[in-house]
């Protein structure tokens, strides 16, 4: 797997994704900036199983375990799954942007 990782690395054009054999998972080649070199991260997308297609244009980037790790301990918090729900309630169907504000979900 390293090296094949290593070769997408260096052969692959910026944004190209290469599909893993975990369905929504991606490993994208993401470009150099003027402070770093150009690096591989993982995007999970969850694919439409209609469509077969990822369900957003841009899924959520992973760049290292450490983020991960804070990604997992997020979506495990007891209140996410519930206020996934009351937004998926309180939603129209189709929204448009607002302004962010900060909602207290823990008492």
């Amino acid at each position: 797997m390293e090296n094949a990782l290593r070769e997408f690395l260096e052969s692959a054009k910026n944004w190209e994704k290469m599909e893993t054999d975990i369905d929504g998972v991606f490993v994208v080649k993401i470009p150099e900036t003027k402070t770093r070199e150009a690096k591989l991260m993982v995007e999970v997308n969850p694919i439409n199983k209609t469509t077969g297609l990822p369900k957003k244009r841009k899924g959520l980037f992973i760049a290292d375990f450490e983020m991960y790790l804070q990604f997992q301990e997020a979506l495990m918090e007891d209140e996410v799954p519930a206020l996934i729900k009351t937004i998926e309630g309180v939603n129209p169907e189709n929204s448009g942007p607002s302004k962010a504000k900060k909602l207290k979900l823990k008492d």
